[in-house]
C-alpha cells in the first residue's frame, strides 16, 4: 500500500464497527482502547501507537437512537469529534472524518454534490454536520468523507441489504420503501477510495458512493433477481413503514464531482456472491 511505503501510520477509531471491521489497513481500536469522550484515553492511545493519520469512524449512527437520545448523539458525534480533533492538532496528526448523506434535507430532485448546502432534518444529520464543522475549525486540513446507504459489513452488517437477503433466503416476503432514494455504497469500495485520498494527501469534502441511486424497493428487487429468490417484494411508502418521529428527506443520494466508483448493481452482485 502506497501510504505504508511513506511510513504513515493510520489509527482507526470505531475499529470494531461495521465499517471499521472491514478495513484491511491501519490499527483498529474499539471504545475500550480509545474512548473519544475521554481526552486522556485519546492521548494514551496516541502515545502508544504514534499515528500520523486518524480515520474517525466512531459515531452514533442509528437514526432512531439519535432521536431518542439526542444528548448521547451530541456527546459522541460532536463532542467526541471535537476532543479527537484537538488532540490531533496538538500532535500534528491528520484527521479523516466520516460523515453522511443525512446532512442534507432531501428536497433536491437529484443526488447532492459536494458544493450543495447542508440542511439536516434529524438529530443524526445535525450532529454529524456539527462534527464536520468543529473538525474543520480545529483542523483546516481535515479530509471529510460523506457517504450513505452502506452494505457489505460481513458479520457486522445489520443494514438493509443484509436484512433483505436473509429474509428472501428464508422465503419471507419483504416490504421496502419506494418513495425515498439513496446511493447504495459497498464498504470495500468506500475504503479503497479512502485509501487513495489518504495517499494523495487530500483535504476538504468528498462524496464517496457507488454510481447511481435507487429506492429501497428497487434495491430489494435487484437482490431478488441476483439471488434468484421467489419471495414477494412489496412496495410501501415511508409513512407506512418507518416511525413518524424520524424526519428524513426523499433524496439521500450523493454524487461526486471528482470520484466515480463502479455502479452499485455491480458491487451488490459481488457482495451477494460472497454471502452465498
Amino acid at each position: 500500500m502506497l501510504f505504508m511505503e511513506k511510513n504513515r501510520k493510520i489509527l482507526i477509531t470505531g475499529g470494531s464497527g461495521m465499517v471499521g471491521s472491514q478495513t484491511k489497513f491501519g490499527i483498529k481500536l474499539g471504545r475500550k482502547e480509545l474512548d473519544i469522550n475521554n481526552t486522556s484515553s485519546i492521548e494514551k492511545a496516541f502515545r502508544k501507537h504514534k499515528p500520523d493519520i486518524v480515520l474517525h469512524l466512531a459515531a452514533m449512527t442509528d437514526m432512531m437512537e439519535c432521536e431518542k437520545y439526542p444528548k448521547k448523539a451530541f456527546e459522541l458525534n460532536v463532542s467526541g469529534t471535537e476532543n479527537l480533533a484537538k488532540v490531533c492538532r496538538e500532535n500534528n496528526i491528520k484527521l479523516v472524518y466520516i460523515s453522511t448523506c443525512a446532512v442534507f434535507d432531501g428536497k433536491k430532485k437529484t443526488p447532492y454534490i459536494e458544493g450543495d448546502t447542508p440542511k439536516p432534518l434529524n438529530v443524526y444529520g445535525k450532529t454529524k454536520l456539527q462534527g464536520e464543522i468543529v473538525s474543520r475549525i480545529i483542523l483546516p486540513e481535515v479530509l471529510i468523507i460523506r457517504t450513505g446507504w452502506l452494505f457489505g459489513g460481513g458479520k457486522k452488517d445489520k443494514k438493509f441489504v443484509k436484512k433483505v437477503f436473509d429474509s428472501l433466503k428464508t422465503g419471507n416476503e419483504v416490504k421496502a420503501v419506494s418513495d425515498r432514494r439513496g446511493s447504495p455504497t459497498y464498504i470495500p469500495d468506500l475504503l479503497n477510495e479512502i485509501k487513495k485520498l489518504i495517499d494523495q494527501e487530500s483535504k476538504g469534502i468528498f462524496h464517496i458512493v457507488n454510481t447511481g441511486n435507487a429506492s429501497y424497493f428497487e434495491i430489494a428487487k435487484e437482490i431478488k433477481k441476483l439471488g434468484k429468490f421467489k419471495s414477494k417484494i412489496i412496495s410501501v411508502k415511508t409513512k407506512d413503514l418507518e416511525s413518524p418521529k424520524l424526519n428524513r428527506g426523499k433524496m439521500e443520494g450523493l454524487k461526486s464531482k471528482n470520484i466515480k466508483l463502479r455502479p452499485w448493481e455491480k458491487a451488490l452482485k459481488e457482495y451477494l456472491k460472497n454471502l452465498r
